[in-house]
């Protein structure tokens, strides 16, 4: 079994100041960032009442920076971890972020006070070496008091309208001012150090989204229309294509199998079969909360005759209403590119064909569940077989299952479901991901609840 979670050099810490607000509404909002940062992020998430204790507690930690989002933030793509990585590899800084400018008169100063630079909370990159070499400075709160500060050198282009600039360069001239946004000090620490303050590149904050925390109830549910949709239409959905690879199958350690329990997702589960193979009286259970992705499978195992997946898709969309989604990479590739690269996994066209013309022969149920809220539907089929495997793939990390349950609550739906599982054959191997989006793989379910419960 493969060490679970990623080796990074950043731990993520989250900002809680439900204590300001209304405490309903930051709870459903905490839970978001939460469930959102766990996409590809598998490490500990340190949340504090205090930006400098989230530094505080993640400079134990053997990381060099660290992520703060204040309650709210949401990653919407993966590939914020991956833009936060390259400027980590790129850039000598000691803070990153949403630099908000209110040293003179413009759109979020229109009075003209003379203000200060600061870092709008809601999410940072800090290097965690700068912060300890400079004593670990505070944050610093807006004030009404003078101070003196380093003067910026203010880059003259704003990521959008005329309060947001690119960079702020150090220079060697004091001033006096009263910083009227939060952050300041960092920035003014950053420049006495003669570091370059960087606003977030326009890609990394294309990459998430922030809900405020004065956001009424009404008014959080049209800005999470987007989650929303996902909710409504999640239960219709059909995946052509697998958006996770094959590779934890190298950790299973299974010699034939005998019963496959398996969520209705493409070629995952064969691929299962073909790689440690199977009898000529092997089971395959599909069960899913889409009834349109276990007809879809009931459809290929009628009408599909193994060649040329592409063209079937071609008819099987202009005869039937499918419901077609996928992830980030299989949105962006072509049905004859991902053919080809399913291809390229088997070996062959010619092996995926003998496969299925063999797989066709075997005995399937199909099974229409949400096992988070009817887990006996799947669990009652279970039955004490050696060389049995059940994959679930993401199912307790979905949108669907966290935005209605809460981390809490998902986290109650994972550990039920294995627990039932290993009272009905604790032999079974398990593939898959926990509630926290965590690989599950290499092990059956008795040893995996020994470790998870250690």
């Amino acid at each position: 079994m493969r060490k679970m979670g990623l080796n990074k050099n950043y731990v993520v810490g989250i900002y809680d100041d439900t204590r300001h607000h209304n405490l309903t509404l930051d709870q459903k909002r905490k839970e978001i960032t939460e469930f959102f940062t766990r996409f590809k992020y598998f490490g500990p998430i340190i949340v504090k009442q205090d930006i400098n204790e989230v530094l505080d507690e993640a400079m134990t930690h053997d990381v060099d920076y660290c992520i703060v989002q204040s309650i709210g933030h949401i990653i919407k793509d993966a590939s914020f971890f991956t833009f936060i990585e390259k400027w980590i590899e790129n850039q000598n800084f000691f803070v990153t972020g949403h630099i908000m400018d209110k040293s003179k008169k413009n759109k979020n100063n229109p009075e003209g006070h003379n203000g200060y630079y600061g870092l709008h909370k809601q999410c940072m990159l800090v290097n965690l070496k700068y912060c300890e070499k400079f004593d670990r400075p505070v944050f610093g709160e807006k004030m009404n008091e003078d101070t003196f500060v380093i003067e910026a050198d203010r880059h003259a282009k704003d990521i959008h309208d005329d309060y947001t600039p690119l960079s702020l360069r150090p220079t060697e001239e004091l001033t006096i001012c009263t910083p009227l946004v939060d952050g300041w000090n960092f920035i003014n620490t950053s420049l006495q150090n003669d570091l370059t303050v960087y606003n977030f590149h326009p890609k990394i904050r294309e990459s998430k989204e922030f809900i405020y925390p004065t956001t009424s109830a009404e008014e959080l549910q049209n800005q999470l229309s987007w989650i929303n949709n996902i909710v409504t239409y999640a239960p219709t959905c059909v995946f052509f294509w697998n958006t996770e690879n094959y590779t934890d199958l190298k950790y299973l350690d299974v010699d034939r199998i005998k019963k496959l329990y398996s969520v209705a997702a493409s070629f995952k589960p064969n691929m299962i079969l073909h790689k440690f193979g199977f009898y000529d009286d092997t089971e395959i259970v599909f069960y899913d909360y889409s009834k349109q992705a276990l007809a879809f499978k009931k459809l290929l195992l009628k009408e599909w005759n193994g060649e040329d997946y592409p063209r079937f898709l071609e008819y099987a969309v202009s005869k039937y209403k499918i419901n077609e989604t996928g992830g980030n990479e299989t949105q962006v590739l072509t049905r004859q590119e991902l053919w080809q690269r399913e291809i390229d996994w088997w070996g062959s066209e010619k092996i995926i064909k003998e496969h299925w013309d063999q797989y066709k022969t075997l005995k399937h149920s199909y099974i229409h569940c949400d096992i988070c809220e009817e887990p006996d539907k799947v669990i009652s089929l279970i039955t004490n077989e050696d060389n049995s495997v059940i994959w679930w793939s993401n199912a307790f990390h979905t949108i669907n299952a966290q935005y209605l349950r809460g981390l809490s609550g998902v986290r109650q739906c994972y550990e039920n479901w294995c627990h039932q599982i290993n009272e009905k054959n604790s032999n079974i191997w398990i593939l898959g991901k926990d509630y926290l989006d965590k690989p599950v793989e290499g092990k059956n379910i008795k040893d995996y609840l020994c470790a998870y419960n250690s």
